[in-house]
């Protein structure tokens, strides 16, 4: 698998000023274990700050992380924020008591404006995994331990995915369109920075007429920028790239809608499997392609990554791609990044079935919203 070093090129986005009423009990109820590990503790709080849990994928990334932290003996207490001000008001809290958790799991709103949330974790010396939003090298004193996806990664796997598409429905691949999530969020623009690298080197005459933000990243929403810029540019291009499966699905949506034939008059790539109406997608050939990014997956992947980082006290200051086959050991140091399995998924059932990450199929992983 390729191992390439990611960018974080995300600016700071303004953001209103507004709190969670209750944030601090949720908080104060999380903590109250000792930052001071001389062993690994068999009982304990965990915090995870996130994203809400309204969107699916953050709602599985808790799962994930909960059920590992449940087989250490920890309990995981999860704070949700809608904005970047508003989980740093909550990290700020939490801090504010003196009381520390076991570790803090953190999913930043914005991965370049969590800095500051990032520098203050570490400066109280609690144990920091980051997830979902890769962290640049240079940041790389910021926090312990990444355990996720590499988004990069994930943009290259579905601009191969779209390519091979097109060999096998014997298309020419011209000019399309990009539907993407939340204005700076870095994982987006990631994924985007991936699969324009592969495109622009295997189709250099290929150019990207729009990549608009959607406000979010479901169907809904996908649809919602689908019905804005597929009528405007009807006729100059073929191909879009939503960058989830839902995006991807409500841009066909919105293209059915203009006349336009998935598979004939555009071919249709979003990379990360979610629920039975997009993986039927995949298995019809509307959507070329897909891989196994599962939420699940990723929340687990943080979670033992900050187990292995408590339990030996050092982290290797270098990357590391985990198997499918097993999850990794907590007896041995966790690498700085530790990017969890993207199994590339072929448009049958077999291969939904067939393949497995952790001990779980795709069929049960692809199923989350």
């Amino acid at each position: 698998m390729e191992n390439t070093r990611l960018s974080n090129a995300s600016a700071a986005k303004s953001r209103p000023r507004k709190f969670v009423a209750g944030m601090a009990a949720a908080v104060a109820m999380a903590i109250g274990c000792s930052g001071a590990l001389a062993e690994m503790p068999t009982s304990g709080s965990i915090i995870m700050f996130g994203q809400s849990r309204e969107n699916p994928y953050f709602g599985q990334n808790a799962v994930g992380a909960a059920d590992i932290a449940k087989k250490f003996g920890w309990d995981l207490t999860y704070v949700e924020a809608s904005s970047q001000e508003q989980q740093d008001a909550a990290i700020q809290q939490m801090l504010a008591t003196g009381n520390k958790p076991i570790g803090i799991v953190l999913n930043p709103v914005s991965g370049a404006a969590a800095v500051a949330s990032e520098l203050a974790i570490k400066q109280a010396g609690i144990p920091l995994a980051i997830l979902n939003q890769v962290p640049s090298a240079e940041q790389k004193d910021l926090f312990d331990v990444y355990g996720g996806v590499n988004d990069f990664l994930s943009g290259v796997d579905a601009a191969k995915l779209l390519i091979a598409g097109a060999k096998k429905a014997g298309v020419e691949l011209g000019d399309g369109l990009v539907v993407n999530t939340v204005a700076g969020h870095t994982a987006a623009q990631q994924r985007v920075e991936g699969f324009r690298s592969v495109m622009e080197k295997e189709f250099p005459s290929s150019h990207i007429l729009a990549d608009v933000n959607s406000g979010g990243y479901l169907e809904n929403e996908g649809y919602s920028v689908g019905s804005q810029i597929i009528p405007a540019n009807k006729g100059k291009f073929n191909w879009i790239y939503g960058v989830n499966d839902a995006l991807a699905f409500g841009a066909m949506r919105a293209a059915k809608e203009s006349g336009i034939v998935p598979g004939k008059d555009a071919l249709f790539v979003g990379g990360t499997c979610m629920n039975p109406t997009t993986n039927a997608a995949v298995m019809a050939g509307e959507i070329v392609g897909s891989s196994v990014q599962s939420p699940y997956i990723e929340g687990a992947a943080a979670m033992y990554a900050l187990a292995a980082f408590i339990n030996t006290g050092k982290v290797i200051d270098d990357e590391m791609y985990l198997s499918s086959d097993n999850p990794p050991s907590i007896d041995e140091p966790p690498h700085r990044w530790n990017f969890m399995p993207n199994t590339a998924l072929e448009g049958t059932e077999d291969a939904y079935k067939n393949t497995v990450i952790w001990g779980k199929t795709a069929q049960e992983l692809c199923n989350y919203s």
